[in-house]
């Protein structure tokens, strides 16, 4: 985007002779603001007042969604006299880049410029500090010059004496005017509202960028992410922690806006993307000259870094040796406990045998008695299993800091993967139950080891 900036003596005139190319001009910083409502300044630079435009232009996107809020003009008293100046902005446009004109059908290797238009409902307001020896102080209110949607104020630039042994500055503020902002809510933890002594729908005073803003405590939650004693520098001592509040950044910036002394900044951000983009998005914020590397995590590359970890994979590698482990430890009790229950039942068998017993009918008994112990033991195991499962991680399962995780760890059970371990560690007992079904006896052996019965 690009604007023309104006900066004229209206009295008293100066001479020709008055005009001074060495003296200290006017610097001139635009404010812009993103669609968070976060606060950004670009220097402009020196504008002479001389009347004449001088073109400024910053780089803005429509992914950004930046806005001109208003221009500062920061300058030195005249000595003796004040005078009384002109600032306007004019002839705003916007600057297309190589190939942006997609209107005409065909790229373009120039850069164009097209004019915006700019409402008449837009308004401006202004001010006008001093600053002597540290002291700030209001100066007298500018004027607004016509009904143009653009800033064009006249204002007094006060004057520099002989007695002030430190030089004065001034700053024009000039501002788009805004709408009241809405009263700020909080959602409070538990903690905050245990150690404030408050409740919800009490109001409290909250120092922001060195700014006290009124805040009213709207809901209440156990924890918030990011939060908590692990979090705090140092050695963490969970009676100093003192709860935390959340806030709605942009509601928060609309608040600040009207103070010329606050501005608050994000030092973090949380971003989302679309199934499979993540890796594209973190390549061009990494990509970005003014940010480093190692500032943009990805939960995707942070979850292979800890499976790739030596000191957690030994862990986790175990877990499945255990598992094969415990399944052969139960196979092999349950084959011990068969065996002996087939031994006790020897002689009974034996008879039902010689009295005729059809063999698949007795090999049908076998299987329905000891079928019944291994479902029955499956579902016993299953629902031990899961109680331990979803009570013993989420207390094994900690931060960086040895602290619980915020949200807690989410314990899913696959179905898919559980019928598949059930399976595995029937499977053994499943063949033995067969063989012990279909293994064929002698009832006369059998017999004559038991006629003493």
């Amino acid at each position: 985007m690009k604007l023309d900036l104006r900066i004229t003596t209206v009295s008293p005139k100066p001479s020709r002779s008055a005009v001074d190319p060495d003296g200290n001009p006017p610097v001139v910083t635009v404010l812009l603001e993103d669609r968070y409502g976060l606060p950004y300044r670009f220097l402009a630079g020196p504008v002479p007042v001389d009347g004449r435009p001088v073109p400024v232009s910053f780089a803005v996107s429509a992914a950004g969604g930046l806005a001109v809020t208003g221009i500062e003009v920061d300058d030195t008293p005249p000595f003796r006299q004040a005078q009384k100046r002109r600032v306007m902005v004019s002839d705003v446009r916007a600057v297309t880049g190589p190939g942006g004109d997609h209107a005409s059908g065909a790229g373009s290797s120039e850069k164009r410029e097209r004019p915006v238009p700019v409402s008449g409902s837009v308004r401006w307001d202004a001010s006008m500090a001093l600053t002597e020896h540290g002291d700030s102080r209001p100066g007298e209110t500018p004027v607004r010059n016509g009904t143009s949607g653009l800033p064009d104020f006249t204002y007094d630039t006060g004057v520099e004496t002989e007695d002030d042994w430190k030089q004065t500055t001034s700053t024009l503020r000039i501002t788009a005017a805004r709408p009241e902002a809405a009263p700020l809510k909080a959602v409070a933890t538990d903690d905050y509202l245990e150690k404030a002594n408050a409740k919800l729908g009490d109001e409290i005073d909250l120092t922001l960028a060195g700014n006290t803003v009124r805040v009213t405590l709207a809901e209440s939650v156990r924890r918030l992410p990011t939060t908590g004693t692990a979090e705090l520098s140092g050695a963490a001592d969970p009676a100093q922690y003192g709860g935390a509040l959340l806030l709605d950044l942009k509601a928060v910036a609309e608040v600040l806006a009207r103070r010329t002394t606050a501005t608050i900044e994000a030092t973090e951000w949380w971003l989302s993307a679309g199934p499979g983009d993540a890796p594209k998005v973190a390549a061009a914020l990494r990509a970005l000259p003014d940010t480093d590397p190692a500032q943009v995590l990805v939960r995707a590359e942070a979850a292979q870094q800890l499976v790739d970890d030596p000191l957690g994979a030994g862990p986790q590698s175990a877990l499945p040796a255990v598992a094969v482990v415990a399944a052969a430890l139960a196979a092999v009790g349950f084959a011990v406990s068969a065996s002996g229950s087939r031994r006790e039942r020897s002689a009974e068998l034996g008879v039902l045998r010689a009295l005729g017993a059809p063999r698949r009918q007795l090999a049908r008994m076998i299987a329905a008695e000891q079928g019944v112990l291994i479902a029955l033991a499956l579902l016993i195991g299953l629902g031990i299993g899961t109680v331990l499962t979803r009570a013993v991680v989420p207390l094994i399962v900690l931060t960086g800091q040895a602290d619980r995780p915020v949200p807690s760890v989410l314990v899913e059970l696959p179905a898919g993967q559980v019928a598949a371990l059930l399976a595995g560690v029937a499977a053994l007992p499943l063949v033995i139950v067969a063989t012990m079904a279909l293994r064929r006896g002698d009832p006369a052996v059998t017999l004559r080891h038991q006629g003493d019965h």
